[in-house]
């Protein structure tokens, strides 16, 4: 069982970047957690998943981000002249 917290981790990780995580106590609340228990599936099908989660995280992310990447407009000229504040 993974926490969401622990999965930003692992994708701050995989990403080089420290987000900064804000909470929000008073909103409403959901089940504690939630896994997977893959046991009915591995004892019918024999399968179980053949990478771990950060991997598969890498794997995902690096899509994501070469499909940003290929589809990023250009700035026209009108931005390069703007500054940010």
């Amino acid at each position: 069982m993974v926490s969401i917290n622990q999965l930003v981790d692992i994708v701050e990780d995989i990403a080089g970047i420290k987000l900064k995580r804000s909470y929000d106590p008073s909103a409403p609340k959901g089940v504690n957690g939630r896994n997977s228990d893959n046991t009915f599936i591995k004892q019918r099908l024999a399968w179980e998943p053949g990478i771990t989660l950060r991997a598969g995280l890498e794997k995902t992310y690096s899509w994501i981000y070469k499909e940003i990447l290929a589809h990023r407009q250009p700035c026209p000229r009108a931005c390069l002249s703007k500054r940010s504040p």
